[in-house]
């Protein structure tokens, strides 16, 4: 098969990982409370998840796998294709909250919610310097 072909076959792969990892989401509150987040929230809540002593290893490992995924230069589909190659990261970060949905217990993911979901309520400071 020619590189064309294997990228085609990669394009078609990752978006029917994001199409249903969306449906999975979607399909639940927790997931649909987490879609609503900012980014910033979302990181909040994924970074909660991590530190829970209650969350088992297999989902830490999972968020371990993901971040270092999305720190290494090695993807599915290369980084310098425009839009497609940052589709896979795309496809990976999805795929893993949808699984995450799956193996963390409910009252673990709530909570990390609830954490994100005060984050996101707080007011912000915007100092620049130090005044006094």
């Amino acid at each position: 098969m020619p590189w064309y072909g294997w990228l085609l076959l990669a394009v078609a792969l990752v978006l029917v990982v994001i199409g249903l990892s969306l449906a999975i989401l979607r399909a639940t509150l927790r997931g649909r409370r987490f879609l609503r987040l900012s980014v910033r929230g979302k990181l909040r809540c994924l970074r909660s998840l991590l530190r829970d002593r209650a969350v088992g290893w297999p989902a830490k490992a999972l968020l371990v796998v993901v971040i270092g995924y999305l720190l290494l230069p090695i993807d599915l589909i290369p980084d310098f294709i425009p839009v497609l190659g940052q589709l896979d990261d795309i496809g990976v970060v999805v795929g893993a909250v949808a699984l995450l949905l799956v193996i963390v217990p409910a009252e673990r993911f709530e909570a990390a919610l609830a954490d994100a979901e005060a984050l996101e309520r707080a007011p912000r400071s915007r100092t620049i310097g130090r005044e006094g």
